[in-house]
This record gives C-alpha cells, structure tokens and sequence, in this order.
C-alpha cells in the first residue's frame, strides 16, 4: 500500500484559494477555504471550523481502514486528499468538513461553509481563538440546518457577533434557532420588525417590548393593521422566544411621556390628559432567547407602526428618527 510519503501531495497557494492534488486525486474547494502550502488555515471558515477541532479527529470509514490507521496526517490537505479518494461521491466541502470529524450530508455542508462565508463578510474582527469549543460546536451543528436563506443569515449574523465579541450567545437560543423552519423565521421577523424599547422597573433595565395593537382592520387573528398574525405570535410562544401569558403595562402621569427606542428612532409617547393612564403596547413580552435574537438580528421598524401607534393609543406619538 501507498503512504502518504509516496502519494506525493502538493497543495498550492492560489489566489488566497487552494489546488490540492495527488496523483490520482483533485481537490478544488467551491468555498475558499484559504489553505496555503504549509497546509495552515487562513479564511474565515477554515480558521472558525479548526477552532472547534484543535487536533484532527478523521473518521473510521475509508475503504480500506487499515491504509488510514497507518497514516499520519501531517495537515488538513493531506487528510482532504486520501477521503477525496475513499469517498469520490463526496463534495469538496462534506470531504473538508469530515477531515474534522463532521459527517454531513452534501446539503448540510452547503449550509454551513455559506454561513460561515457570510459571517467572515459581516465581522469586524477575529476573536475566533476566545470561543469555548463547545460554542463553535453548536455554530456549526446549528449552521448545517438553515436551509432557507432567513435561516442562513440569522446565523451568519449570530457567528459574526460571537466572533467580533469574543462572547458565545446561549445554547438555549441556538436550540431554538437550530429547530426553526423558514415560515416560523419570518414569522419571527415580522414581529421583530415591530419591537421598541423601553427603560423597565426599578433599575430602568432597557427591554424590548413587542407592538401589539388592534386597528380597525384587524380581526381576532391579526395585530398592527395586518401586518403581525396571532399565529406568528403563537409560533413565538411555541419555540419559546417569548410569552404571551406577560406583558408590561405603563402608567403615564398627567402631561407625563414615555421614551420608546428603536436602532433608528426615537418615539415619545406624551399623556395629554388631566388624569393619569395606562398603556399597554401589546399582550406579550420577549424571554431570554427572543432578547438575544433581536440584538443579534437589529431588524429595522416597520414604517407603518408610527401610523397603527397615534391610531391606537390614547396619547400623542412624536417620533423623530435618530442621526
């Protein structure tokens, strides 16, 4: 049997890219996966998968099992190559992805190396090395699920901001992301798009509240003028990223205001009137996962929420959209 040492493997810079080859074998990433001849990892999802597996961890299931035993892998590329030649079925990325112990379907490898791709785009620094493994583990179990391009980009932005944080979100929010479906994202993303925040309790902690309001147009089974459906809120309450059995209510003082914030405005909420009132913006309140998605996710307002608030509410809407 050949060994690695006879099967004179070469891989090449090229362009900040790769070309892996063998005698017999050609290896020619679709993502660039930013290998250079030392066999060291450069881009973002090559150095973002090598952090969660900090030794190789090749898998048992070549032809013949025995040949990879008596191998040592001296790099990634070398590993890449004798799997290319086990499994010639396999892609470019699911042969990447197993060189580090990751046994994915052709579609889950898409999914992760595109997220991945994203969030290297998105981050504005490499704090890669400061993450828990277990962390990076998640991020890419997780990422193989996003199917849909919601999905793709919610991730993206979730490993961009742990990356250029050095902080790893919960593992509770990445369950829930991990099990949610295309529809159940943009259900998320419509309630999202109607969220503002307010200073909470005594310490003034700023919370995100969600808009929940009942127009003329709307029947039982919608909320802001259509633009929200009750089971997009159920759904939200299913996967628990928030409750519907809490909410916040706001007692206004006479000629008294209320500060409401978004990431591109400022909306006052002014009590006209002789006596004090009660303002309640909507039956349900955001649980920890859902808080964590709306500071990871920074989806802009809805524009038609100013109009559904100074239709619905017993107080002037001012709003002013920040600098």
């Amino acid at each position: 049997m050949n060994d690695l040492k006879n099967n004179d493997i070469k891989a090449d810079a090229q362009a900040g890219a790769v070309n892996i080859s063998t005698n017999d074998v050609s290896f020619q990433p679709t993502v660039n996966l930013g290998l250079n001849g030392r066999g060291d990892l450069a881009s973002f999802p090559a150095r973002f998968i090598r952090n969660a597996r900090k030794a190789l961890n090749p898998i048992g299931a070549a032809r013949d099992e025995a040949e990879m035993r008596s191998i040592e892998a001296s790099s990634i590329a070398d590993v890449v190559a004798i799997y290319k030649r086990a499994f010639p079925t396999f892609t470019d990325g699911q042969l990447y992805l197993m060189a580090h112990g990751y046994n994915t379907s052709a579609s889950q490898a898409d999914n992760l190396l595109n997220v991945l791709e994203r969030a290297g785009k998105m981050s504005d620094s490499n704090r890669v090395g400061e993450l828990p493994e277990s962390c990076i583990d998640l991020d890419i179990q997780g990422a193989q699920t996003a199917y849909d391009d919601d999905l793709r980009e919610i991730w993206a932005k979730l490993i961009s901001q742990e990356v250029s944080s050095g902080r790893a979100r919960s593992k509770r929010t990445k369950k829930i992301l991990e099990q949610m479906d295309s529809e159940e994202a943009n259900q998320l993303f419509s309630i999202l798009r109607c969220c503002l925040w307010a200073k909470v309790g005594p310490n003034s902690v700023l919370t995100p509240i969600p808009v929940l309001l009942k127009t003329s147009e709307d029947d039982s089974w919608t909320y802001n003028g259509g633009t929200i459906s009750f089971e997009s809120v159920v759904a939200m309450d299913s996967l628990g990223l928030l409750s519907s059995n809490d909410w916040i209510t706001f007692t206004l003082e006479p000629k008294g205001g209320l500060n409401l914030f978004s990431s591109s405005s400022h909306v006052l909420l002014i009590n006209n009137k002789d006596e004090k009132i009660e303002i309640n913006l909507g039956y349900a309140n955001f649980l920890k996962p859902g808080i964590e998605l709306i500071e990871i996710l920074d989806v802009p307002m809805d524009d038609r929420l100013m109009s559904v608030m100074d239709t619905v509410l017993e107080t002037d809407v001012i709003y002013k959209p920040l600098d």
